[in-house]
């Protein structure tokens, strides 16, 4: 136990620690929800991951995702397993620079107690949730979370063993600029569902 997890039993049992990094988490894109929730639950104790992503760092990401001005060109996957192993060194994160489809090999995310759905276009987010929601026994997705002068509050609905959280409205697609303020509040409401369905 490294002096970063030892430090959460001032918060945390021991039994709740050991039910939290029990949890591997598979996360499907590492932008501004899928980066957020990684370092979240990082920092909440969980240490086993699965991440798969095909971008790079841009400037333009800095806004709200988890990187820095350093990390600009880097895979995605590999500077957030950096940020991620700076907090928790003992953390084990599978990555995959990688597009994401139904082809997508079937070992991946085999063994996930939770699926984040945290891609950016309406169109993939559909397909990610439809294709594993019969595939592992929770899956959690971020569904409207851009602008921020709007008064529609981010919720969190539940369809079976999928959790929405979002407003499931404003969206880039029409308009609403993905700042960070409601989307790192949708990721932090997601990453609060993961916490609450390992420590029941």
């Amino acid at each position: 136990m490294n002096s970063f997890t030892n430090a959460l039993l001032r918060y945390l049992t021991p039994a709740q620690l050991a039910l939290i990094q029990s949890k591997k988490i598979g996360i499907g894109g590492a932008g501004g929800l899928g980066s957020n929730v990684a370092m979240i639950l990082t920092r909440t104790g969980f240490s086993n991951f699965e991440i798969i992503d095909k971008d790079t760092v841009e400037a333009s990401n800095l806004n709200r995702q988890d990187y820095t001005l350093a990390d600009i060109g880097l895979p995605k996957v590999a500077a957030l397993k950096k940020r991620m192993l700076s907090v928790n060194p003992d953390a084990l994160i599978i990555t995959h620079h990688q597009s994401w489809d139904e082809t997508a090999p079937q070992e991946l995310f085999q063994g996930c107690a939770m699926i984040v759905e945290a891609f950016d276009k309406a169109e993939w987010k559909t397909r990610f949730v439809d294709f594993y929601h019969d595939r592992a026994p929770y899956i959690v997705s971020g569904n409207g979370m851009a602008g921020f002068k709007t008064t529609t509050a981010l919720t969190t609905r539940r369809v079976g063993n999928i959790y929405f959280i979002g407003d499931a409205a404003t969206g880039i697609e029409d308009g609403h600029p993905p700042l960070a303020p409601r989307v790192m509040e949708c990721a932090a409401k997601m990453a609060n569902i993961i916490l609450q369905l390992s420590c029941p």
